[in-house]
């Protein structure tokens, strides 16, 4: 089925607000097997909110939109879908109780204003929303002689992702009698460009299942994807897929495995922290350039405490000095930015932290700091476990932004991790 996301709020299209719903909701039509060829913002104003509502209408099947569903004079998306369809809109005493409840459990006094989203088109179903006021809804009806659907979410992220999860994709799945299923494979030192021409055969000679790369900040997804009538039937189908990549030449590239989309968004991270578990192994980290980065990629996963004991932030020479124990003479001879630096870093936090392994990073993010000798994007890594280290450099682009560099810094680090504790380096 086709699809697309209209998403409504003037503040999207003042770039006041970055519009992170229309990325979550294509990644998990994707991953369903909807077939999406646009996406588009409206503002805030009724005439405009229709036309396009109308055009989305003609094209796709489904339409997802955001925004527009809250208690103030502009949230007018539910009554502009209304109308497309010519529904009424009718109080629902169900949602009434709902808003009310959860005003008690927050512990502050409703204003009368919010009953406005107790107001459902008629024969809409009712997306419950347990996170916030607003319900979604969802619309079928007959449009050009079709039968459409129009689903309705929250703006805000925190409410529109989980009701997409518990709601939407159940209502998505009646309207399919296939069984749509991906994987992810996850490769790491490899380019998206030189991943397809090893792949091209297998892409040009698949179409259910559909192998298609995708280039990730740091990684390059191989995503594949399978059509059944069962569940079964299609994980085998994408398992078969995938064990013709891996006896290609990307195969040495590929790191972990996803079939979730939120491990698929932190694959590095989750894959550090199932090597550590599996290894009964706890990291700690110290840092420089990234500034804590890499600690607060790993606390950012639920139970990571379990595998990971804390961070150093060595901003200042002094700190590399006194507390990781880094030489001063180090610092005189080599630098900072060294590889010795990293070493020392490295067995510093392992014995501070009283860890079974460390990482370490010391470099150059920018935009300034940079030399001839050592240029912005310079950066030194270290790991260290069980007697043995690993440093080496890494030269990112001048021109990446500081906060790109830390970012793919952090990435690294992670990656030579998993690296150390797999014994490959």
């Amino acid at each position: 089925m086709i699809s697309e996301i209209l998403c409504v709020g003037t503040e999207l299209l003042l770039g006041d607000i970055v519009n992170t719903n229309a990325a979550y909701i294509a990644r998990e039509l994707a991953v369903m097997g909807f077939t999406s060829y646009r996406q588009s913002v409206v503002g805030d104003n009724p005439d405009r909110l229709r036309e396009a509502i109308h055009d989305s209408l003609s094209r796709a099947d489904v339409v997802v939109m955001t925004g527009g569903l809250g208690p103030t004079y502009d949230d007018i998306t539910k009554t502009a879908a209304a109308e497309i369809f010519g529904r009424k809109m009718i109080f629902s005493d169900d949602v009434r109780e709902e808003i009310e409840e959860y005003f008690t459990k927050i512990g502050r006094v409703m204003t009368e204003n919010n009953l406005s989203q107790a107001y459902i088109p008629e024969g809409a179903r009712i997306l419950h929303n347990k996170w916030g006021t607003a319900p979604g809804v969802a619309i079928s009806g007959e449009f050009d002689g079709k039968t459409k659907h129009v689903i309705l979410l929250p703006g805000p992220p925190s409410e529109c992702e989980p009701m997409f999860e518990e709601c939407v994709k159940p209502y998505l799945a009646e309207l399919s009698d296939k069984v749509i299923y991906s994987r992810n494979l996850h490769l790491y030192g490899i380019g998206e460009s030189a991943a397809e021409n090893e792949l091209r055969g297998i892409m040009e000679a698949s179409d259910n299942p559909s192998v298609a790369p995708y280039a990730c900040e740091h990684e390059v997804r191989i995503r594949i994807t399978a059509m059944s009538d069962t569940a079964e039937r299609a994980r085998e189908m994408v398992r078969a897929k995938a064990d013709k990549i891996y006896k290609t030449d990307v195969a040495k590239y590929i790191f972990t495995e996803t079939d979730n989309p939120t491990d698929a968004r932190h694959a590095t991270v989750t894959t550090l922290i199932k090597e550590l578990r599996a290894h009964e192994l706890v990291i700690g980290t110290a840092e420089s350039c990234t500034a804590g980065m890499i600690a607060s990629e790993i606390g950012d996963i639920p139970g990571a405490s379990d595998v990971f004991a804390g961070g150093i932030v060595s901003y200042a020479n002094e700190v590399k000095m006194k507390v990781l124990g880094v030489p001063e003479d180090v610092l005189e001879r080599v630098g900072a930015v060294s590889e010795e630096c990293a070493a020392y870093m490295a067995e510093g936090a392992l014995k501070t932290l009283g860890v079974d392994i460390a990482v370490s990073v010391t470099g150059i993010a920018g935009p300034g700091g940079g030399t001839p000798e050592k240029p912005v994007g310079t950066v030194c890594f270290g790991v260290a476990k069980n007697g043995k280290v690993h440093t080496e450099t890494m030269h990112f682009n001048p021109k990446y932004t500081r906060d790109k560099i830390r970012r793919r810094t952090s990435a690294h680090a992670m990656m030579l991790a998993i690296r150390m504790i797999r014994g490959e380096i």
